[in-house]
């Protein structure tokens, strides 16, 4: 490759030669005039020498740069996305010859290869590289693929993007929106059959994956059909607790759908499995879109709270709204001119503008001691018999009169997290109302919010955590929380922030504190298909420190008796298990660990849910490759017109290879042919005065 050069002296001036070329001739001057030689041309050759090695040295010492300008060429960067998704066996069809195509693909590959550089990639939910043609991925997103070419080909010379699809997308956005931003063609080679076949499809089935033990649930079932007009089928819908439900129905129309509604009982503890399928007709394209397996969580009842209040207000009715939105949680709404006789089945109490002077309800309050509690000061309250009952916050407020509080952030807080967003809309809405007073932590408690009166942001809480006598705590010195649903919705269309702060806070409290000392749990409690299965695990000594220095094994049993075994790897001192993906099913687990003598076993349960995305459409979508290519500037083929891309691809002017330059700079001093010339120097004087007797 072509190297230019230029000299630069460190900012020092080029008119630095000439004293570098005296000071070199000078002194071989002072060294060859008294020289006994009697050849005045051997002097001068042998001056000559000296001078210019001295004069170079003299400029090596100003450390000159070297300047090296090397051209690169860059050829086209092509790249071929193969749609790895199962959908292309249903639209593709038995006539579909899939060896040529998947050798046509191959050869493809390598005849492009030869002016360009290629790159091969496969795609589903995700994006792998190199062919994969078992389609067996669950999902397909295209804007992930796009999104995946811009991260890790960025700055390179992308030439074109060949993608083989048949265009039926069912996860991501739509990657038109994507072209604008996209700089290179696509050509798309269309997949699939765009005529639609004889085939009955359940395309959707809405359901609550909770519900609790004894109710009533609904599905809601869609079920189409293309091309079947005049058939007669059935919707079957069996559970695992002996339920069975058909409803008939004939297909009127090429393209029809119809919702039906199914009411099913929740009989049993536990998770209830239900089938739905729709019977096959004859000639029917496909059979295996035609059912799904779901799942249901049924709970023997939810979690109670109570809400206590001096008087009816509309903190009572917001604070009901936003700690229902869970569907664990169930509210009961008393007065304390009636007060409840049982309070057992409540894990949280909150106590709204109570203790008051009307309603000291100093007997109830100590049968609540082992209760959660949550105390909102309003401007009924009474401040000292309320400081008296508890033992988290002192409150100091002589007098009638009252203060507008803002909420103030504290970052330090740890006990549960809000998003980021909920924390900047909950500093931005109206104050709430309290007594005016001295509020001040008696324990070690942890504060959400500080008080902030104006712009003076105050060390006293306005919302703080603690415990009291081993049940857990909190106060929020202020009533108003209606105030801030209402703000909240006006300012950003939902009560999101507000209520996300009630929820986490109610689960905090009501949480029960894990006193084991070997925990194991998924992730989450539902996995789908395409999911790896991730499992966490902690051991604790008998100070309550992790420890992971013991191996933690585990075994996994599918319902259908299937049993998997694995050990889980050390993470900081905790423990991980990557149990990758598992099939759909119900799955149990038992884990186990000894720590010195005493042996250790946690068991649960998860679940894993069967994606039928990919079977819901059988029709390819060309024209949504047909879209990509033309705006894109490039162009669509079909799958016997797959070699012709060849020759079509490197015609676009978008496929070009590109030359560019880079710059470096390095010290004369460490190039080999400057110490090479040096020595030479030296070699040849010392060679000429040694012939001749100089020396």
């Amino acid at each position: 490759m072509p190297l230019l050069f230029s000299l630069l002296f460190n900012d020092l001036s080029a008119w630095w030669l000439i004293p570098c070329f005296i000071l070199g001739f000078g002194l071989a001057f002072v060294l060859y005039q008294k020289s006994a030689l009697e050849d005045k041309k051997l002097k001068w050759i042998l001056f000559s020498l000296r001078g210019i090695l001295l004069s170079l040295l003299a400029f090596l010492l100003l450390s000159p740069l070297i300047k090296l300008t090397q051209k690169q060429l860059e050829k086209p960067l092509i790249i071929i996305a193969q749609d790895a998704s199962a959908s292309i066996k249903s639209a593709t069809g038995s006539e579909f010859d899939s060896v040529a195509y998947h050798h046509d693909l191959e050869n493809l590959a390598k005849s492009i290869g030869e002016n360009s550089e290629v790159k091969i990639l496969n795609f589903g939910d995700e994006v792998k590289e190199g062919f994969d043609f078992k389609q067996t991925e669950k999902q397909t997103d295209f804007s992930i693929l796009l999104h995946y070419i811009q991260e890790q080909y960025v700055d390179r010379n992308i030439g074109a993007l060949i993608l083989s699809s048949d265009g039926i997308i069912n996860r991501g956005a739509n990657p038109i929106n994507q072209i604008s931003q996209i700089k290179y063609p696509i050509y798309s080679i269309a997949l699939g059959d765009t005529i639609p076949k004889r085939d009955l499809i359940l395309a959707q089935v809405n359901y609550n994956n909770l519900v609790y033990l004894g109710n009533d649930h609904q599905l809601t079932i869609e079920v189409q059909a293309n091309k079947a007009n005049g058939t007669k089928s059935q919707l079957v819908i069996k559970t695992n607790d002996g339920q069975t439900q058909a409803q008939y129905f004939t297909v009127n129309g090429d393209e029809w759908r119809q919702k039906f509604t199914i009411n099913l009982e929740a009989r049993k503890k536990g998770i209830q499995k239900i089938e739905v399928q729709v019977v096959p007709v004859k000639d029917e394209f496909s059979v295996q879109n035609n059912r799904q397996t779901i799942f249901v969580n049924v709970l023997d009842g939810r979690e109670k709270v109570l809400i206590l209040a001096d008087a009816p207000h509309p903190d009572i009715s917001a604070l009901r709204t936003a700690i229902e939105n869970n569907k664990n949680y169930e509210v009961k709404i008393a007065y304390a001119d009636d007060l409840p006789a049982n309070i057992q089945d409540y894990g949280l109490i909150i106590f709204h503008s109570l203790p008051s002077v009307q309603h000291p309800i100093t007997s109830f309050l100590s049968q609540t001691r082992q209760k959660s509690r949550w105390f909102i000061v309003g401007t009924n309250t009474n401040t000292s018999a309320l400081s008296q009952n508890q033992s988290l916050l002192n409150i100091n407020a002589p007098g009638n009169a009252t203060q507008d509080y803002l909420s103030q952030l504290n970052k330090d807080f740890y006990a549960f997290s809000l998003n980021d967003d909920t924390k900047e809309r909950l500093q931005n809405l109206a104050p709430l109302v309290a007594p005016f007073g001295n509020y001040s932590l008696k324990s070690a408690g942890i504060v959400l919010f500080n008080q902030k009166v104006g712009n003076v942001v105050t060390p006293a809480p306005l919302l703080s955590f603690g415990d009291d006598g081993g049940a857990k705590i909190a106060v929020l010195t202020g009533e108003g929380i209606w105030r801030w649903r209402l703000e909240d919705f006006a300012k950003n269309d939902n009560h999101d922030a507000v209520d996300e702060l009630i929820s986490k806070s109610v689960q905090y409290l009501n949480a029960k504190d894990d006193k084991r000392k070997f925990r194991v749990y998924p992730i989450k409690d539902r996995f789908a298909e395409n999911e790896h299965i991730i499992l966490n695990a902690e051991l604790y000594n008998d100070a309550y420190e992790l420890n992971n220095e013991p191996d933690v094994s585990i075994d996994i049993q599918s319902k259908s008796g299937k049993k998997y075994s694995y050990l889980f790897s050390r993470v900081g001192q905790s423990y991980q298990l990557d149990a990758g993906f598992l099939p759909s099913d119900e799955y149990s687990f038992a884990a186990k660990a000894v720590l010195g003598k005493n042996s250790y076993a946690a068991k649960g349960d998860f679940l894993i849910e069967e994606l039928n995305a990919e079977l819901m459409h059988t029709t390819a979508n060309h024209q949504l490759l047909y879209n990509m290519a033309v705006q894109s500037g490039g162009k669509m083929v079909m799958p016997n017109q797959i070699s012709l891309l060849k020759d079509i691809i490197p015609k676009n002017e978008k496929v070009k290879t590109i030359s560019y330059e880079e710059h470096s700079y390095e010290n004369i001093i460490n190039l080999k042919w400057i110490f090479i010339v040096l020595m030479l120097l030296l070699s040849l004087e010392w060679f000429l005065r040694k012939r001749n007797g100089a020396i």
